[in-house]
């Protein structure tokens, strides 16, 4: 508990906070954000996402920032959804320029706490100040936890400070970012054993170290991104936007082999990896007519481990027509070792019957990640193993069509054929699967209403030819609740059940040192269910979220979200999003 005694320290400032600014020289500004405190202060679709730090449809339901989150919706550009830190250390993607946490300049705060597993707490702080001619943000996280499941312990810190400024005579902008964060953790193995997690002992919920004993790990990371854009006319734009980057992982207790079974570090007790990144892109926007608009860039990335490196040049564009209402965009690359990659694709939007439909036709020829091109560092192998023939190139030739029936239906299907399909193997080494692999999904989302009472949530179905890409079949989100105004209309409440079930999966098994997941269907898991309670709270500009996590396992025993890791037992949440104004 003792984030808790930082939030006394906020409180003067939080209840000045909640009066209005009404003077002359604020009006206009306020007159501007009432519908933005309105959206900030009501219940809304991200609330979850802000609070657990991840979707908890397409991923897995631990909230310990830091933690190998489970995929269980399969995204084509990022197969496994978590790498280590909260960065993806990967040679083909380019890291994205952070826009201000809110979009508008307007003065704004916002404290949010959550508890997580276990024993742990989590503060948020996020301020926005507003001046003549820009705006500062500053976002400060923490989480310390005892971990569960997948930690002993955790801890994490993340600050960023980022502002942007426009200039008051001519049209330049400048937005710029530094961030950084650091994580510490003391991993567990799980439970191996399903005796043990059966037994009702002591430590029936408890850790239960196996084979990751006394395996610590330290992320460090530092960025700094900057962007600049003039407008030479009102049809014409250009932008340069740099990104520099710096992580570091150092791992500590790695004598027990078990750990990177069949691949062995010898006698190293200790490995450390730091990886370097600097990224360029130049992009002019022109609009040609009012009815189309395009835009030609070009983008060069230096990822570099030690003495290894990739060197990557990316020329794209596109053009968009709002009266064909259809957009064509390609883009194509080139490293170092004369590897390429493409990425073309249409989009085309049809309103028929009421309906909005987009489909779009997509080629993407992607480099595989970092670590599965240089997946011999963990074998010791010397570094000429490093060769063009090594890296395969994955060609995802895929179709998508979204329908759109109103703002509470909507329909998504995909299907992809993908060649030369690049992952870790039951042994844990990089390969690359030898035959076509097709990936179907459909996904539903809903929110339908009857006075007082909702029913939303998502409900997926999702099938892969192959077992390199182990998916759970059917994925349910759903929540049923009542909404209204309660105690003499001062406050409104959601009060309702919410379930969330995974059907089976094939199996696989998290390399804290791969910082990804591996093939292994020993974990093959059955299908798992979790059903919460859960009451909700909006109070003026404070929103208060109640949980009674898991109940169902009151009476249905031990479930796996993963084998060899259990399901949390029936737990107590308590979290809070406080915006004030000034």
């Amino acid at each position: 508990m003792k984030i808790l005694k930082w939030i006394p320290l906020f409180c003067s400032i939080l209840l000045y906070g909640q009066k209005d600014t009404v003077s002359q020289k604020d009006i206009e500004i306020n007159i501007d954000t009432l519908w933005y405190k309105n959206a900030h202060n009501s219940f809304n679709d991200n609330d979850d996402l802000t609070l657990l730090g991840h979707n908890p449809f397409e991923a897995s339901i631990l909230s310990n920032f830091g933690t190998p989150l489970i995929p269980f919706w399969w995204k084509s550009s990022n197969s496994s959804e978590l790498k280590i830190g909260d960065r993806l250390l990967d040679s083909k993607i380019k890291y994205p320029f952070y826009t201000s946490v809110f979009d508008q300049n307007f003065p704004h705060t916002k404290i949010i706490y959550a508890q997580t597993y276990s024993e742990g707490q989590r503060l948020n702080i996020l301020h926005t100040r507003s001046y003549k001619y820009g705006s500062l943000s500053l976002d400060y996280d923490r989480l310390v936890s005892k971990g569960y499941l997948w930690h002993e312990k955790n801890k994490h810190t993340r600050f960023t400070f980022q502002g942007n400024f426009k200039h008051p005579k001519i049209p330049y902008r400048s937005q710029w970012r530094i961030h950084t964060f650091k994580n510490e953790s003391e991993w567990n193995g799980g439970v191996s054993d399903d005796s043990l997690f059966s037994s009702g002992s002591q430590n029936y919920w408890e850790l239960l170290p196996v084979n990751w004993v006394n395996l610590k790990t330290e992320i460090k990371h530092k960025g700094f991104d900057w962007k600049h854009s003039y407008a030479f006319s009102e049809k014409t734009n250009i932008e340069y936007e740099i990104n520099l980057s710096q992580d570091s992982l150092f791992y500590e207790g790695l004598q027990d082999d078990t750990l990177f079974y069949p691949m062995r570090l010898d006698s190293a007790t200790a490995f450390h990896r730091a990886y370097t990144n600097v990224n360029h892109s130049l992009k002019w926007k022109q609009q040609i007519n009012e009815d189309k608009n395009a835009t030609l860039g070009v983008k060069h990335q230096n990822f570099k481990q030690q003495e290894l490196g990739v060197n990557q040049w990316i020329i794209f564009t596109s053009l968009h027509s709002k009266f064909f209402k259809n957009t064509i965009y390609l883009a194509y690359g080139k490293d170092g070792i004369n590897s390429h990659s493409l990425s073309a694709n249409y989009k085309q939007q049809i309103n028929f019957l009421g309906i909005k439909n987009q489909f779009k036709i997509a080629y993407e020829k992607t480099l595989p990640n970092w670590m599965k091109q240089n997946n011999y560092y963990l074998n010791s192998e010397p570094y000429h193993n490093y060769t063009p023939e090594f890296i395969t190139p994955s060609i995802d030739q895929y179709v998508a069509w979204d329908m759109n029936f109103g703002k509470n239906l909507s329909l998504h299907h995909s299907y992809h054929n993908i060649d030369n399909y690049n992952y870790f193997n039951a042994e844990a080494v990089s390969a690359t699967s030898e035959t076509t692999i097709q990936v179907f999904q459909s996904r539903l989302i809903h929110h339908l209403t009857a006075g007082k009472w909702h029913w939303r949530g998502d409900a997926a179905y999702q099938n892969s030819s192959s077992d390199s890409i182990p998916l759970a079949n059917l994925l349910l989100n759903q929540k049923i609740y009542w909404q209204g105004k309660v105690f003499k209309e001062a406050t409104e409440a959601q009060i309702g059940v919410r379930a969330l079930y995974r059907s089976a999966h094939p199996g696989m098994t998290y390399a804290p040192i791969l910082g990804d997941f591996y093939i292994n269907p020993l974990n093959q898991t059955n299908a798992s269910l979790r059903c919460d309670l859960f009451a909700n709270f909006q109070i003026q500009t404070i929103k208060v979220y109640v949980a009674y996590e898991h109940f169902n396992s009151l009476w249905q025993g031990e479930q796996y979200i993963l084998k060899p890791y259990p399901m949390a037992k029936p737990t107590f949440r308590l979290s809070l999003i406080w915006n004030f104004y000034d």
